[in-house]
C-alpha cells in the first residue's frame, strides 16, 4: 500500500462513525468521536482535514468550518508526524483567532456558535491568515502526505 492508500483507508475509517448531524449541532458529540478515536485514527482525521482545509480555503476557512475546535489536538499531531513547522503555523494561527485565550472548552463553544466576531462578522481575520496559509503552502520540507504515511506505516 502506498502513502495515499493508506491516508485514505485509515481517514474512511476513523471518519466512519460520524453522524452528519454532529457536524452542524451545538453539542460536543463530534469533538467527542474524534478525540475518542485510537491515535493513528485521530492523528489521520486531524492531518488531513487540516491539510484539506487549508489548500482549499486557509486557515480563516479551517475555523470558520469547525474544524478549528480540534486546532490543539492538531498542533500535537503534527509534531508526532515531524511537522513541527506546520504545527507552529497552526499555533500562531490559534492564538491569532482566540486572541481572547479562552480555555480549549471555552473556545471550542465560541467558535461553533460562531460568536467571535472578528472571524464570522467582519472578516478581520482573512488578511492575517492568509499570511500564515502562503507560509504553510511555501513548506514544502513538510510533506504531511508524506509524513502522516511514514508513521502510519511505521
Amino acid at each position: 500500500m502506498n502513502n495515499i492508500e493508506i491516508i485514505n483507508k485509515n481517514y474512511a475509517e476513523a471518519v466512519g462513525g460520524i453522524k452528519e448531524q454532529w457536524l452542524t449541532a451545538l453539542n460536543t458529540k463530534w469533538y467527542e468521536y474524534i478525540v475518542g478515536l485510537p491515535t493513528y485514527l485521530q492523528i489521520t482525521y486531524l492531518v488531513v482535514v487540516l491539510h484539506n482545509q487549508v489548500l482549499n480555503g486557509g486557515f480563516h476557512q479551517y475555523f470558520v468550518n469547525g474544524y478549528g475546535q480540534f486546532a490543539p489536538e492538531t498542533i500535537n499531531a503534527l509534531n508526532i508526524i515531524g511537522a513541527s513547522k506546520k504545527s507552529d503555523l497552526l499555533k500562531q494561527a490559534l492564538k491569532i483567532v482566540n486572541a481572547e485565550n479562552k480555555s480549549d472548552k471555552d473556545f471550542r463553544q465560541v467558535l461553533l456558535n460562531k460568536e467571535i466576531t472578528q472571524l464570522f462578522s467582519n472578516d478581520d481575520l482573512v488578511d492575517i491568515l492568509d499570511t500564515l496559509d502562503t507560509l504553510y503552502y511555501a513548506n514544502e520540507n513538510e510533506n504531511v502526505e508524506i509524513l502522516l504515511g511514514i508513521y502510519l506505516l511505521s
